[in-house]
């Protein structure tokens, strides 16, 4: 099995982006002077309205090949912003530079892609899809990670699933589990998740689980059974 591991890519921007641009504001209108919304308007999205789509989930591929392709710079998929928009999503996300506009300014809400992308060929067709990591920040403290597999078909990188949250068997009591680390090899993808155990303080969940998912279609469908550990010290 060929198997590339990585650690999930928090940016310190996703912390300090929010508590700075609560200060007043002059940080505001800098959050204003960048937060044209994804439609492409010059004014930030503001209102409870839908942000048009403006390119398709399958875009040009480069010769080279898909471990050529600069996610910082493709669309990604608008569900990965659903719980922090006061909207419908996009079906699409520009980013450039590995980061989108602000979507809604109201929370703030900001889409980032995470450099390290991990390879595997999860169909088994003799060619690697990616699997890229992206987080959707909003709020004070709001997050939510999600991982998307990607491959070229033709001339066109085409997406083809995502995955958002971890099964039952990863999660314990009422706190949400958070997406910690991936690994993509040719026999499916390895998701680590923070685990919370019985009397874990919010701050420092004890536990980690290890899933592994194997792409059934448009789908990551669990692959066997969750492996809990203590959490990395």
């Amino acid at each position: 099995m060929r198997e590339a591991v990585h650690s999930v890519v928090r940016p310190q921007q996703h912390s300090t982006f929010v508590r700075r641009a609560l200060f007043g504001g002059a940080a505001l209108a800098v959050v204003a002077s960048v937060g044209g919304g994804a439609s492409g308007s010059d004014a930030p999205v503001d209102d409870a309205t839908t942000v048009a789509a403006v390119t398709p989930l399958a875009v040009a591929a480069p010769a080279e090949g898909i471990r050529a392709v600069d996610f910082g710079e493709v669309p990604q998929p608008g569900t990965a912003c659903s719980e922090g928009l006061r909207f419908t999503p996009p079906r699409d996300i520009p980013v450039a530079a590995g980061s989108s506009q602000v979507l809604d300014l109201a929370k703030l809400t900001q889409l980032t892609v995470d450099p390290e992308v991990t390879y595997g060929d999860l169909d088994g067709d003799g060619a690697d899809e990616a699997v890229v990591h992206v987080t959707c920040a909003f709020g004070a403290n709001g997050a939510t990670d999600s991982i998307h597999v990607w491959k070229v078909e033709g001339d066109q990188l085409v997406h083809l699933a995502g995955l958002s949250e971890p099964t039952d068997q990863a999660t314990a009591g009422a706190l949400p589990s958070a997406l910690e680390g991936v690994a993509a090899g040719d026999d499916g993808v390895t998701v680590t998740w923070t685990r919370y155990a019985a009397g874990d303080p919010n701050c420092c969940p004890s536990e980690q689980a290890r899933m592994t998912y194997a792409l059934d279609g448009d789908t990551l469908a669990p692959a066997g059974d969750a492996v809990v550990t203590a959490a990395r010290p």
